[in-house]
């Protein structure tokens, strides 16, 4: 995977457009720019130049790394896939919903419906 420190995630987050470009890195394992693009475009409407621009502050940020072969770029993510999910689910928790047993609750609930329509 990466040089990268596997227990812990980037300092700079991700947007939503940048988690949902990760979710693809992840699955893909490694990936060029059009290979994600072909992937994004089955739910998204970007092109190719905006894929490339989000992978580039991704890769800046941390959370890819580039291996260069000829003159094409591949992308691998520097982070574990499990590892960044779960910091981030925690800085939500802690940031957004806070200790409030009212509000944990409210998070079992969302689970639970979400579980349910999955």
């Amino acid at each position: 995977m990466s040089s990268q420190d596997q227990d812990s995630t980037p300092k700079e987050r991700l947007s939503p457009a940048e988690w949902q470009l990760m979710r693809i890195c992840w699955r893909l394992g490694r990936a060029n720019v059009r290979q994600v693009l072909r992937e994004d475009l089955k739910t998204h409407i970007r092109d190719y130049r905006t894929i490339l621009t989000f992978m580039t502050r991704m890769t800046n940020k941390g959370w890819l790394e580039v291996e260069k072969e000829g003159n094409t770029n591949y992308y691998i993510p520097a982070v574990e896939q499990n590892r960044a999910l779960e910091e981030e689910i925690h800085q939500f928790l802690d940031q957004v919903v806070g200790p409030e047993p009212e509000t944990l609750d409210l998070v079992e609930e969302i689970l639970a419906e979400t579980k349910r329509s999955t």
